[in-house]
């Protein structure tokens, strides 16, 4: 994964793709599907997501105080959706799904290097003002796999789009994941 520079963050979601977040408190780490977001600035690098306050990574985000936002392809469509129907108060979503992590360069919560590329965030503010909480946050480091990634999105990388409800997009078609539905999954059976 090579380093980009900070203003590449709003090239990687100005199309608005699901997004993983990797959270952690002490030494559990969580993960969560985030649609809910969107660029503030550029001078110092801001951007800001929303999660329900009932959720383990929004608990985890306040006190830790930091997050990133992994940029997953279209061979992750299975795990995003299960870390969007499991918590993490129940199954470590990372190792379940045999997911490999690594530390990050500049917070606390571990990158899945399965993502194709990642946004390291600090939380500089969290307003509580409604339903679900807005989170404010400085991104302090970007980076991506040449592969996927070289002044923009290369075609190759194949982004995630929520459609709604348990449906999902990847270029022009629409992936249906209703059959996987929350409770107890056998490891490995997510590919």
């Amino acid at each position: 994964m090579i380093s980009l520079p900070l203003s590449e963050y709003r090239r990687m979601i100005e199309t608005h793709p699901v997004l993983l977040l990797s959270s952690r408190r002490k030494r559990s780490n969580t993960l969560a599907p985030v649609t809910w977001y969107m660029p503030l600035g550029m001078d110092p690098p801001m951007l800001s997501i929303s999660l329900k306050p009932s959720s383990q990574s929004y608990h985890y985000i306040r006190e830790s105080g930091d997050f990133i936002l992994g940029v997953p392809g279209e061979g992750m469509i299975k795990a995003v959706h299960f870390c969007g129907i499991h918590s993490g108060r129940d199954i470590d979503k990372l190792l379940h799904l045999n997911l490999s992590a690594m530390r990050a360069k500049t917070v606390s919560p571990l990158m899945v290097m399965e993502c194709m590329g990642q946004i390291e965030c600090r939380v500089r503010d969290i307003y509580v003002d409604g339903p679900r909480p807005v989170i404010t946050a400085e991104v302090m480091w970007v980076g991506a796999y040449e592969r996927y990634y070289e002044d923009g999105w290369r075609p190759l990388a194949r982004l995630v789009y929520y459609a709604g409800g348990a449906r999902y997009r990847v270029g022009q078609q629409t992936i249906d994941m209703s059959a996987m539905l929350p409770g107890y999954v056998p490891p490995n059976s997510i590919g």
